[in-house]
């Protein structure tokens, strides 16, 4: 399971997240649009996946993955081959908003929630390996941008298209429910190490918590979780889509900034495994901590990245910081709600997030078409600085106090259920 959800966020990070922004630096070249306008499609790409987020989780969570994944590769397919055709601005539009459609049911929400349902004890190695498969997909920017120059923009949009349906619906068959559908447990584990487990295990950020999605969304933590996502992602977010352009407007070469947008991603490779090991070892607040604080650096160095040795630190602090963090992350919120309800909180999670994934593309574009390239400077600067507000969530974040019904079955089973603070225990 965590090997195929690589495979899927490999693809789909490498061609789209990463891999597209040659492609709109090419079509904004050929028909002249103003950037902020055509940024407007990362618009309703953030737009639809805070609409459909919630669907998205609940469908992967009722009828599992593999048909989200399936559907959700198909669809991204043919949005990459209707892209190839467009000729006005609003066929852009159109075909984007089919490979958002695509995306949201066949990338990052539905292949964390499959491997979320198959751990618990290794949860945090688990999504480290699912993460790997972003990180490591900036080796696909520089085919991307061969590619391009091989045969010209349409023609390689056509050649993805047929590559998603090559790659994409093997990968989605290899999806799978619930371990339990399969007379099987998390972690592996057999049937008497599960008992064995359950009876002598006494922290509470191994037990297979359940709360109901009303439960969770009551409680403090899974708010600051949201808020933290809400402005820990609008720079990352948003850069990916204007950083080709960004590099070409600060004077750097398009060997340079091939690189550039190559070494950002592949600075997290190392840091992604990190932090899934960290994951499964320590607080994983306090890893996400540091690795906002680490962005936070790194959005500092962009700001005066004016030769290629600032602009290389920029890229390694970034990455390695947004990696580090990836992993714990993703796990904290089945750690502390559980595996059942992952996909619905995650998808919820969604709707909020987008809100900066709206705004944030269109007010770089809007920088960059008044101000040139110190608009794009500034832009991200702020961006990147409302990390800020991510650290301080995560810093202050406790776990949620287990509900009435849970923390009798704690009791019983001689688990601390909570502390003196009514923080529960870890």
């Amino acid at each position: 399971m965590a090997i195929a959800s690589f495979g899927v966020l490999f693809y789909t990070a490498g061609v789209f997240f990463y891999g597209f922004a040659p492609f709109f630096a090419e079509i904004i070249d050929e028909f002249g649009w103003p950037t902020a306008v055509a940024s407007i499609a990362f618009a309703f790409q953030r737009t639809e996946q805070g609409i459909f987020g919630p669907i998205v989780g609940y469908v992967v969570d009722r009828f599992g993955p593999r048909k989200s994944v399936l559907g959700g590769m198909f669809i991204l397919g043919c949005g990459f081959i209707g892209l190839s055709y467009v000729q006005e601005l609003w066929h852009f539009f159109a075909a984007f908003a089919v490979m958002a459609f695509g995306l949201a049911f066949g990338s990052f929400l539905t292949v964390n929630t499959a491997v979320n349902a198959w751990f618990i004890r290794r949860r945090g190695t688990a999504m480290a390996i699912v993460s790997y498969g972003a990180g490591v997909s900036a080796l696909l920017v520089p085919l991307v941008v061969g590619l391009i120059a091989l045969f010209a923009w349409r023609d390689a949009l056509f050649y993805l298209g047929i590559t998603t349906f090559v790659v994409g619906l093997p990968l989605g068959l290899m999806m799978r429910d619930a371990p339990e559908k399969y007379g099987l447990h998390p972690d592996g584990m057999s049937e008497a190490e599960a008992a064995r487990y359950a009876e002598m295990d006494g922290d509470d950020r191994y037990a297979d918590t359940t709360f109901t999605v009303k439960e969770a969304i009551r409680t403090a933590a899974y708010w600051k979780y949201v808020v933290a996502n809400i402005f820990g992602f609008i720079f990352f977010g948003s850069f990916i889509i204007h950083q080709f352009k960004v590099w070409d407007e600060f004077g750097f070469s398009d060997e340079w900034a091939t690189a550039l947008i190559t070494l950002l991603p592949l600075a997290s490779f190392p840091a992604r495994i990190l932090g899934g090991i960290l994951a499964d070892m320590y607080d994983k607040r306090k890893i996400v901590s540091i690795s906002f604080t680490m962005q936070i650096i790194g959005a500092v160095f962009f700001f005066f990245a004016r030769d290629p040795i600032t602009a290389v630190i920029f890229a390694v602090f970034f990455g390695f910081g947004f990696g580090l963090g990836n992993p714990p992350r993703s796990a904290l919120l089945g750690e502390l709600f559980g595996r059942q309800i992952y996909g619905r909180l995650l998808g919820l999670q969604f709707t909020f997030t987008a809100i900066g994934g709206v705004f944030a593309p269109i007010f770089a574009g809007f920088m960059f078409d008044q101000y040139g390239a110190e608009g794009y400077r500034w832009a991200f600067f702020s961006l990147g600085l409302m990390a800020i507000i991510s650290l301080y969530m995560y810093m202050t974040m406790k776990r949620p106090e287990l509900p009435a019904r849970l923390r009798r079955t704690y009791v019983e089973s001689g688990t601390s259920a909570e502390t003196g603070t009514g923080e529960r225990a870890s």
